[in-house]
């Protein structure tokens, strides 16, 4: 109860979590409300005592936003109208994490763990409710669809395995072990291609990195333990989805309800069944490869909507060098592929990242993009961390999960270290750097009542 008091009375870390609450609600962002928590985030950090801060993210991270408002001044007239107005956040939330310390970063991990099983929970009470009243569907909870729900709990998923991992863990590590299954069968739920390949690739790095660290046989059995939670816990997701949407009569996934919630208060004994018999814990996974059978005969169409993708990104790359420093501005692509004589993909957002921000905010801001991923993938920091940042990296190849501001602050919140190979600033560059941004947000306040007026 103390730690959980001290963690309460930190205020940058309690406005953190807030941001994260708040921008899940959000979807790809609400100027007015971005503008007023930034205000707020601003005031917040400059209070505090300067800390590290790894320039090698900083500053491309400030550099895109800067090089976005120049597209969007440029294709609109005013910096308000494009993505730096809502993404001009992450620069900020990056400082003030720099103000914490390794402990209070490592809660803060915590925190969005529990806000992930918190959605999860929600979703399915929700998706429980509707199979009562006879109507079914992917679960896509706050987040209003179902691949940004997946990617998002995914990344809580990660965020949770490393917290139990953590030799300073989140002072509620007590319940997070019941906070697993959830996240699991709600992933499985969302049906979401996209995020199972991304949750492959994250488990992938995190077993390499085990590898590399401890004995072969130490790697076996902890990929085993954790390959069959993620099987089970799936497995029986995919189940309670099946019942609800193919079988004509959705309350029939209550059974499957029930036993997930059974196996939500049961998880700690599954755990210590998984240790006690490992060649049990080997032989599990194994229905892994059933369950990713059967969600891709869930959705028929993943294929071809995969190869729509591919030719979205073909699309897109046409476009690349056409205005290469600026872009052709935010939203214009959209616009373009309706006229250009190619298939009309009906979407604002090319589905891979660095296309769509090389095409609409130009080469430069691609780069920036870039050098942050290289910069992250780099930096030795916690394995299940890193593996997170790969899977929200893996998604964004195919999908459009940095646009959803609750997606990139949760990978940021759960992923970020800006002290570990940091450097200190001095209290004036910090002022000079929160003013800085503090009146951009101020502007953009301003701007707006003029809007409305």
């Amino acid at each position: 109860m103390r730690r959980l008091d001290d963690l309460l009375e930190n205020p940058l870390l309690v406005c953190l979590f807030l941001t994260l609450l708040i921008t899940t609600m959000l979807g790809i962002g609400n100027i007015l409300i971005v503008s007023l928590l930034g205000l707020l985030l601003c005031l917040a950090g400059a209070l505090q005592r300067p800390g590290k801060v790894d320039l090698w993210i900083l500053a491309p991270l400030i550099l895109y936003n800067l090089l976005s408002m120049a597209s969007s001044w440029r294709t609109f007239g005013n910096a308000v109208s494009g993505y730096a107005s809502t993404q001009m956040l992450y620069p900020v939330i990056y400082l003030v994490m720099a103000c914490l310390d390794f402990s209070a970063l490592r809660r803060l991990k915590g925190l969005c763990a529990a806000w992930a099983g918190a959605v999860a929970a929600v979703a399915m009470g929700r998706f429980a409710i509707q199979a009562t009243m006879g109507s079914s569907g992917r679960l896509e909870g706050a987040l209003g669809n179902p691949n940004a729900l997946g990617i998002f709990l995914v990344i809580g998923w990660f965020a949770l395995i490393g917290c139990r991992e953590d030799k300073d863990p989140f002072p509620g590590n007590s319940f997070l072990p019941f906070l697993e299954p959830l996240l699991l069968m709600a992933a499985a739920m969302t049906v979401s291609m996209g995020s199972f390949v991304a949750m492959a690739a994250g488990i992938l790095s995190l077993l390499y990195r085990k590898k590399r660290e401890h004995s072969y046989q130490e790697a076996f059995l902890y990929g085993s333990c954790l390959l069959s939670k993620a099987s089970l816990g799936m497995g029986t997701g995919m189940l309670i989805y099946l019942a609800a949407d193919r079988t004509g009569m959705p309350w029939l996934c209550l059974p499957f309800l029930f036993y997930g919630c059974a196996m939500v208060l049961l998880f700690r004994r599954l755990e210590t069944f998984l240790e006690a018999f490992p060649k049990m814990a080997a032989a599990i996974p194994c229905l892994g490869l059933a369950v990713g059978i059967t969600a891709i005969a869930a959705r028929p169409n993943a294929a071809a909507t995969f190869v729509e993708r591919l030719e979205m990104i073909r699309n897109g790359i046409r476009y690349l060098g056409m205005k290469p420093l600026l872009g052709v501005g935010p939203y214009q692509w959209r616009i373009l592929n309706l006229y250009d004589g190619d298939k009309y993909f009906h979407t604002y957002h090319i589905h891979n990242l660095f296309v769509h921000v090389g095409v609409e905010m130009g080469l430069p801001a691609m780069a920036m993009l870039a050098v942050i991923t290289i910069r992250i993938l780099k930096k030795e920091k916690c394995a299940a961390g890193k593996a997170g940042f790969i899977a929200f990296l893996v998604h964004n190849l195919m999908d459009t999960s940095f646009f959803y501001m609750g997606i990139t602050t949760a990978a940021m919140l759960s992923v970020g270290e800006p002290g570990h190979g940091g450097t200190s600033l001095d209290s004036k560059v910090m002022g000079i750097l929160w003013g800085g941004l503090g009146a951009g947000f101020a502007l953009q306040l301003y701007y707006l009542l003029l809007f409305l007026n």
